[in-house]
């Protein structure tokens, strides 16, 4: 019975996300949990604790990444291997349920309604350190439903942001133990709340009303082209483009990850460039082929220059195959060659002193490595994508979302144009401004604006910093309550 308890909680757990955003459910979820560990940290072996967390694990991935599943029905060479998306499954459980018990034995003097964010936000850290694209389980995505509840992520990044919200969800267990924690609460919550507002002054007292102000008009194109439409051929692809390009009067034009239909082995384009009209600036998808090598791009032209950032973080088994003289039964899925990693700084400067950051699909959610101190004066971000591969519900919208809550944490305006949805426009608080339907060709013009940039905040930093001092606090209260 307790058993299939951790399995409901984990899979109601998945429905704090999007597309569902029952938020809640975290008021109940959470307690639970806090009520659950309470009673299993002093009185359950560690292999006991194991396999409970291990199934509360496989309840919340199972239904949270169901569709990852879906990139191996496009192609029907694929299809026979759509289990292989359990093995990921299953990994990230037992990942879940190994820091859950360790952290847990080490912590046993911790009170319970701290242990739990504690558990779940280290989780989220190390997940996305060691195992590619799973920046992807963060409970700061939740937020994203509601731009006022993205104020968090300005002050405090992704990941104190996850801590604080699981903290809230967890208040409930104060009224459900039987023992008394007012005296530790007040002494504890004293010195977690002193370095909140420590950052919430350093957001406040920082300077941006000398900003200056800047505008574009762009215009976004979502092509919806099929990966697996065998009548949609390269000509009538790229026909397609050059239409939407001569009509076009805006001054900046994006299309969408991979859109150009072949592939790129020098950066001539000519016909393009000759399609443009003066001072007019395209950014387009692109398969590269430079010494024998593959790339991902994303190509901005004008009239009389190309220039190219190549994809530095790649899919597993999607752009490159792991071992693949050992997985040589893989080939079907991944397919003959590998994609390499791009090695150019991530900016690209357009005319009149403009800069934007370059990301290229799932990129956008590893936070920690797409601003720096060499692009933090850049004006806005432009992530091309083709969430085709996603299938038609969870995986487009958690993939939306995650770019959502990225606008806010980066206080930049993000231009996300997705092959088949959903493109928008994001300001820099993380408010959807226009934005298309999945799985519809469509397009649309803004006038972008945008402010010049100087502030850079490493919260990958801040969060371990914190970590430490809520560490070096917890350790000093103990030891002066045993003396």
């Amino acid at each position: 019975m307790s058993i299939l308890i951790y399995l409901i909680l984990g899979l109601l757990t998945s429905l704090l996300f999007p597309p569902y955003f029952f938020l809640p459910l975290g008021f109940i979820i959470f307690p639970s949990l806090c009520l659950l560990l309470d009673l299993n940290k002093k009185n359950h072996s560690d292999l006991n604790i194991f396999k409970k967390f291990l199934i509360f694990g496989f309840g919340f991935f199972i239904s949270y990444l169901f569709w990852l599943k879906n990139p191996f029905f496009v192609f029907e060479e694929t299809k026979n291997f759509f289990l292989f998306f359990l093995l990921l499954i299953i990994l990230l459980s037992i990942i879940l349920s190994l820091i859950f018990t360790i952290i847990l034995k080490l912590g046993k003097n911790i009170p319970t309604i701290f242990l739990i964010p504690l558990i779940f936000t280290s989780s989220e850290y190390i997940i996305s350190l060691f195992f590619y694209g799973f920046p992807w389980f963060t409970f700061s995505l939740p937020l994203s439903s509601n731009e006022y509840l993205l104020f968090p992520l300005k002050s405090f990044g992704t990941l104190f942001s996850s801590y604080l919200i699981i903290q809230i969800f967890c208040i409930p267990f104060i009224f459900l133990t039987k023992e008394n924690f007012n005296k530790e609460l007040r002494y504890l919550l004293f010195f977690i709340t002193l370095p909140i507002i420590i950052l919430f002054i350093y957001n406040f007292t920082e300077d941006k009303d000398n900003l200056k102000t800047k505008k574009i008009n762009l215009e976004i194109f979502q092509l919806n082209f099929k990966n697996n439409d065998k009548n949609l051929t390269s000509e009538k692809k790229l026909n397609t483009i050059i239409k939407h390009i001569e009509v076009s009067t805006a001054d900046l034009l994006i299309f969408g990850e991979n859109n150009f239909p072949y592939l790129l082995d020098d950066l001539e384009l000519k016909f393009i460039r000759d399609s443009l009209k003066e001072d007019q600036v395209l950014i387009i998808g692109a398969t590269r082929y430079d010494n024998n090598k593959y790339y991902n791009s994303l190509i901005n032209i004008t009239s009389t220059k190309v220039t190219y950032f190549d994809k530095k973080i790649l899919v597993p088994f999607g752009e490159f195959l792991p071992l693949r003289d050992s997985l040589t039964f893989l080939v079907n899925i991944v397919g003959p060659n590998n994609y390499s990693k791009g090695n150019k700084k991530r900016i690209i400067n357009l005319p009149n002193n403009v800069s934007f950051i370059p990301v290229i699909c799932y990129e956008i959610v590893f936070y920690w490595k797409l601003l720096n101190k060499f692009n933090s004066k850049s004006n806005f971000v432009v992530n091309i994508t083709n969430d085709f591969w996603f299938g038609n519900y969870l995986g487009p919208y958690q993939h939306f979302y995650l770019t959502k809550i990225r606008a806010a944490e980066f206080d930049r305006p993000i231009i996300r144009v997705s092959n088949n949805g959903i493109s928008a426009v994001i300001d820099n608080n993380g408010r959807i401004i226009k934005k298309t339907e999945l799985n519809k060709a469509q397009k649309f013009k803004h006038k972008l604006l945008f402010q010049e940039h100087n502030n850079y905040v490493n919260f990958h930093f801040v969060f371990k910093v914190y970590l430490f001092i809520i560490f070096i606090l917890i350790t000093i209260y103990y030891s002066r309550k045993n003396v």
